[in-house]
């Protein structure tokens, strides 16, 4: 991956995880990687533990980075978050699978984008 992009998209992740904290969530973990699935960020909302894909388009339009949350880029998020919750004994608590998109005209959260086997 491009050294350039790569800290464009971790600074995004920053953005979105202020924009998370300031809304009252928790940080659970960053860039978790299971298998052949990642998310950005693992996060707590109450009892709810909530999986946030980051889409940074600094030069897209609102819009743009939901688009990019492919039926694949979703199966590979559950795996993900399967894996966590498992190894971090929280399958009994909810879960939300939530989208944060930064772009020119500012921070979208997305709240429940998409539920695992929904496309």
């Amino acid at each position: 991956m491009n050294p350039q992009r790569y800290e464009k998209g971790l600074a995004g992740e920053e953005m979105a995880l202020r924009l998370l904290l300031a809304k009252g969530m928790t940080e659970l973990a960053r860039r978790f990687r299971a298998g052949d699935g990642e998310v950005d960020l693992v996060l707590a909302d109450g009892a709810t533990v909530v999986f946030a894909e980051v889409k940074y388009r600094p030069s897209g339009r609102r819009g743009d980075g939901l688009m990019a949350i492919t039926p694949s880029k979703q199966r590979r998020m559950t795996h993900a978050a399967q894996a966590f919750l498992i190894g971090h004994d929280l399958t009994d608590r909810p879960v939300r699978f939530d989208v944060v998109e930064i772009t020119a005209e500012g921070a979208l959260h997305i709240p429940n984008a998409f539920w695992p086997g929904s496309t």
